[in-house]
């Protein structure tokens, strides 16, 4: 069976890649506070402190991590900014153990859940309340990236959410189809459904439509209340 594509290709690689900051955004995200300052102090390398610092500012905005993908002008900035000399910034150096026990901190920080299986049967839980009501998956994968913002979980990546929604799209498809075959009440509640829905499809078009094309900023947005955190 093909793979469903949800994004496209250009949206895709956007969501799964870091943001790309302006000069005043890279001294906004990257300004770090107290509390952050004084982790990093205990790091013992060049190498980890900036990329700590980079990993913290992209989940600042994001809310998601990006592995050891780092933007060379954002390790640039941050070096900076610490006074580390980019000579001794190592990303390839940067290990999975080290990486790993940054995010717990970054999390904890921002009083953020890791995605782990509890986030996870969280969000099979929404996906699965949404299928019934709004079909098109790109609108159900937006919306599960917002629900996951607001109860402050960790965004996974791509693929872990479209698998989780391709498994219910197919779930509920024989549910659909029986409810098409049906009259009465349920095709009035499946009306009534569809008219919700699609206030709510609207409302994701409209933030889609007022973006860059091709780039679904409603996805990964960076987020405006955090502009302000110092």
């Amino acid at each position: 069976m093909a793979r469903m594509k949800i994004f496209n290709t250009l949206e895709e690689e956007a969501f799964e890649s870091p943001p790309v900051f302006n000069s005043a955004e890279r001294k906004q995200f990257f300004s770090l506070p107290v509390m952050l300052k004084d982790s990093m102090v205990d790091l013992r390398t060049p190498t980890n402190k900036v990329c700590f610092l980079v990993a913290a500012g992209y989940f600042k905005a994001r809310r998601r991590f990006f592995g050891k993908q780092f933007r060379q002008t954002d390790i640039e900035y941050a070096a900076l900014q610490i006074g580390v000399n980019q000579a001794d910034i190592r990303v390839e150096a940067f290990s999975k153990e080290t990486c790993s026990r940054h995010q717990r901190v970054i999390l904890n920080y921002f009083g953020c859940s890791p995605f782990n299986k509890a986030a996870k049967i969280i969000t099979a839980s929404e996906i699965a309340a949404l299928i019934p009501v709004q079909y098109r998956p790109k609108l159900v994968l937006l919306e599960i990236i917002q629900i996951l913002t607001r109860q402050k979980i960790e965004i996974p990546s791509y693929n872990v959410l479209t698998g989780l929604i391709v498994c219910y799209c197919h779930q509920s498809s024989p549910a659909r189809t029986q409810c098409n075959c049906r009259g009465g009440s349920q095709q009035k509640a499946a009306r009534l459904a569809r008219c919700v829905a699609g206030k709510r499809a609207r409302q994701r078009d409209e933030r889609e439509l007022a973006l860059p094309p091709h780039v679904a900023e409603a996805a990964f947005p960076i987020h405006p209340a955090d502009k302000n955190q110092s």
